[in-house]
């Protein structure tokens, strides 16, 4: 069921990073699968990290149209660190989570960017859209993380303010 979920939640935000920048292209400096990966990575084991960053960059390509694995490389490197090295790490609350992400993005962009030149293609990220991009996905982070906190801490609220009255 988790593998299911997992899936899930990555279609719908392979489908946000790409019809929300529509609304605002604002939105399309953050990428959102990058933060699930980080997210998930911290929390979970090797291989199934392994699994969802490359099932993310393998959505994002598709949806996209760019070449088909390169972002699914590019992300499931950073996964496979993340889990790595995620027990050296800790990482709690949404703001050290937050800089993790920020990191991982410079990091992300740098594959990619790496693997753009080593095959001759017109690199799609400068200096300034790879930092932007950084920061913009590190920053939205925290609202993500205690928006989804508050969510799911809701049941138990309303539960508690029930049994006050």
């Amino acid at each position: 069921m988790t593998a299911l979920r997992s899936l899930g939640a990555l279609l719908a935000l392979g489908l946000v990073q790409i019809f929300l920048p529509q609304v605002w292209s604002g939105f399309g400096t953050i990428d959102w699968l990058l933060i699930y990966i980080v997210v998930y990575s911290l929390d979970g084991r090797f291989r199934s990290s392994v699994l969802v960053g490359a099932g993310a960059g393998l959505i994002q390509d598709g949806l996209s149209g760019g070449i088909i694995g390169l972002h699914a490389f590019a992300k499931t490197s950073v996964a496979a660190l993340i889990a790595a090295f995620g027990g050296w790490l800790v990482v709690r609350g949404p703001l050290p989570t937050a800089l993790v992400v920020g990191v991982v993005a410079i990091l992300e962009g740098l594959i990619v960017v790496a693997w753009q030149a080593m095959l001759g293609r017109p690199v799609s990220l400068g200096l300034f859209d790879l930092l932007l991009r950084a920061v913009a996905t590190a920053a939205t982070t925290p609202i993500i993380l205690s928006t989804a906190h508050r969510w799911q801490q809701r049941p138990l609220l309303k539960g508690h303010q029930g049994a006050s009255r």
